[in-house]
């Protein structure tokens, strides 16, 4: 949508833009917004998986659109925090989703998959406004707006392609999201540089090549707004590793752990739990000389930093469902499996999604420093809806045209 130069000094004048609970409607031309959205995100797909591997669709669509260099994820960088992100554009502290396994306070229980999303969902806010949706492995988007959904094979490529064109070629669907699994599969297999993550990331590449050619059969491929993302990134095992575990660290000092629901007893003090780094909840309240002593045990782990309740509310981690503290591999070093054959996320240094726009009212090239929440209220600006209140993000102002 192109908006005229008054009407874009007037807003920053008013202060559009910044969160999504802020803003407005903007008047438009029926002909000049979009009509469709399709969202595509392929889980662990690292952004120089492109100049690695060389997909041509993909470098095709990027060419005529908008890519984002550096994409800051969701911490920690997992699967389940960052797709529920993607999908509301809220921070984990407002979706109550800190990580694929967490520990509820209030429950006093370990929760493996949360998917007790206290955010509105993009495909809610679309439904709202009266558009159809379909969605094909977008979990967290399942019975959370989807008028249609369906779990194709998440890592098969070629399956998920054929349900989403089978959506696509229904015009009344206007809103399509899917996810892409296998990169994720495979980094984790075989490790980013490898031929098994390179072979997945041309097969997303044809499927991507023919939801193109679907969308200009159909006649709607200029009225369709592309997202292409990723939850987080993916890296090889470091060759140098913490010098021990938290959780033994802790337990050597004295402290009764648990790092799983099955080790949970009625004295357990702290939970660990580990995603890449490890997430430290204190169960029950320590007294101040405890918790110095707990302190002193995380603090002497060479190899890592330590993140305190202030540093994880900067990051918009859940109070509490993230953990009270997360230890958190250096520059370098990995938690544990050093060395190992595979690939790993879950930390800083998987903070290198992919990021990029297609369609009418993005420009062409390059915008650096974007979030993933930035990326539900960017479509919904260019489609002229208000974003839910619960929308962290703001539009990409740098992307669009003027």
């Amino acid at each position: 949508m192109k908006t005229s130069r008054f009407l874009v000094f007037c807003l920053f004048l008013c202060g559009f833009g910044c969160h999504g609970g802020g803003v407005e409607n903007l008047p438009s031309s029926d002909s000049a917004t979009p009509k469709h959205i399709l969202f595509i995100t392929a889980d662990g797909f690292r952004t120089d998986y492109v100049e690695w591997y060389n997909p041509p669709h993909i470098k095709k669509l990027i060419a005529e659109g908008v890519r984002v260099t550096h994409v800051k994820n969701v911490f920690p960088t997992v699967t389940t925090p960052n797709m529920t992100s993607i999908v509301t554009g809220s921070y984990p502290r407002t979706t109550g989703i800190a990580c694929n396994t967490q520990y509820v306070k209030e429950e006093d229980r370990i929760v493996s998959g949360p998917r007790n999303n206290q955010a509105e969902t993009i495909a809610e806010t679309l439904q709202k406004a009266g558009w159809k949706t379909a969605v094909v492995n977008h979990f967290m988007l399942q019975n959370r707006g989807a008028s249609f959904y369906k779990e194709a094979g998440y890592d098969d490529t070629e399956k998920t392609t054929a349900a989403v064109l089978e959506f696509l070629q229904q015009k009344d669907i206007r809103f399509v999201a899917v996810i892409y699994g296998a990169t994720d599969h495979q980094g984790h297999q075989h490790g980013p540089h490898s031929d098994e993550v390179k072979n997945a990331v041309m097969a997303i590449d044809r499927g991507v090549g023919q939801l193109v050619d679907e969308l200009k059969k159909q006649g709607t491929y200029d009225q369709t707004l592309i997202t292409f993302n990723a939850d987080h990134g993916m890296s090889g095992y470091e060759e140098k590793q913490a010098s021990i575990e938290p959780a033994l660290a802790l337990q050597q000092a004295g402290f009764r752990v648990a790092t799983s629901q099955k080790e949970l007893k009625e004295d357990t003090q702290i939970i660990v739990l580990s995603w890449g780094v490890r997430l430290v909840y204190f169960r029950k309240e320590l007294s101040n000389e405890a918790m110095a002593k707990a302190r002193k045990a995380l603090d002497s782990i060479q190899g890592v930093e330590i993140l305190d309740r202030k540093a994880l509310d900067a990051l918009g981690c859940h109070d509490n469902r993230s953990g009270d503290l997360i230890v958190s591999p250096l520059p370098g070093y990995t938690m544990s499996g050093a060395g190992k054959k595979g690939g790993q996320h879950g930390r800083f240094a998987e903070q290198n999604p992919i990021l990029f726009f297609h369609g009418s009212g993005f420009i062409q090239g390059t915008v650096d420093k974007v979030q993933t929440i930035d990326i539900v209220p960017t479509l919904l600006h260019l489609v002229n809806i208000t974003p839910a209140a619960t929308v962290d993000g703001k539009f990409i102002t740098e992307a669009l045209q003027k």
